[in-house]
């Protein structure tokens, strides 16, 4: 038995779409065995996963199709996309092929809230362990596709301290709050950000280096976690951690970033009542150890995700304040 045979056993009946939802499985599943090594482990959780989810299944009748670009941006065309990148993507080109979408579609990377990048993030990880995760990767690549929705992305750029003094200037701004009263949904109201030039005109992006950026974003999203426990915010971080793993599917990175930012910003901005105070974050006295066990027993698969990433990124990025938050989650869900 293998992660991937887990994976597979159930990915291949089950959609990545669950009503109006999403199916998380997948994501938790690699998430909970990179924080355990325990394969059984990760079949009781997937077990207990299906018992309370109630997930839309393959369908079977579809009509096919041979451009992979007709699927961008349509759901219901899922399992006609799939059948193509079966066809298109193998082992061995699947880097070349999963550049050739991410880069042509990097506009869609906070499409579902993230998930469709998550979700292809969480399945190249596991197919530079096993090859085959290569099915996982196709439907990931098929649900990244049909999933698009297309964001923006800022011009000015700003140095990467002054990033919570923008946003608090954004989130104050007038004209913003009244263009978003007048739409109901996060995504009514993030198509209504992306098409307002004068929103285009005060959002920023930060200057320098790949890292600095990426800094300047949890310097922002980790004091918003912990002010608001916000979904929305959770979902913003574990994006960034997956564009991160994904960085050499882009040709350039740093602009990817800076689309990240755009989104990042944009979702935050659709939080009621976000605060993103500089006031310190209290340590935790915890280990990562401890935590990732605790969070390991969560039946909540958004805990698990977090925890996953949090330690990642800390891990790469010397970010000790993500342990903070991690263990915010786990108390909270636990």
């Amino acid at each position: 038995m293998s992660i991937a045979e887990i994976v597979n056993r159930y990915g291949k009946n089950y959609s990545p779409y669950q009503g109006n939802l999403v199916n998380h499985l997948p994501m938790g599943q690699l998430a909970y065995y990179k924080l355990t090594g325990d394969l059984i482990g990760t079949e009781e959780f997937s077990d207990k996963y299906m018992k309370r989810a109630s997930m839309d299944p393959i369908k079977k009748d579809i009509q096919k199709t041979d451009d992979i670009w007709k699927c961008v941006e349509n759901r219901d065309g899922y399992e006609a996309c799939l059948e193509l990148v079966k066809e298109e993507l193998t082992l061995d080109n699947w880097e070349e092929y999963t550049f050739k979408i991410l880069d042509k579609l990097k506009f869609g990377m906070s499409s579902g809230l993230f998930h469709t990048l998550i979700r292809t993030a969480y399945a190249v990880e596991g197919i530079k362990e096993d090859e085959d995760y290569i099915h996982e990767l196709r439907r990931a690549i098929a649900y990244y596709i049909t999933g698009y929705k297309g964001a923006g992305a800022f011009e000015v750029s700003l140095e990467g301290d002054r990033i919570i003094h923008e946003m608090e200037n954004l989130l104050n701004n007038p004209n913003i709050k009244r263009l978003l009263e007048d739409e109901e949904t996060m995504g009514m109201k993030l198509k209504a950000l992306y098409t307002n030039p004068m929103y285009i005109k005060l959002g920023f992006v930060i200057e320098g280096e790949p890292e600095e950026k990426i800094d300047a974003l949890l310097n922002l999203l980790i004091p918003a976690y912990r002010d608001t426990d916000s979904i929305v915010v959770l979902h913003c971080i574990t994006g960034l951690h997956a564009l991160v793993v994904l960085k050499d599917f882009f040709e350039d990175f740093s602009y990817a970033l800076d689309i990240m930012t755009t989104c990042i910003i944009s979702h935050l901005l659709t939080v009621e009542e976000l605060s993103v105070s500089e006031e310190e974050i209290q340590p935790v006295e915890e280990s990562w150890k401890k935590i990732l066990k605790l969070a390991s027993k969560s039946s909540d698969v958004h805990t698990i995700k977090l925890a996953y990433t949090a330690s990642e990124m800390d891990r790469m990025f010397n970010k000790p304040d993500l342990r903070a938050i991690a263990k915010r989650r786990v108390d909270k869900t636990n």
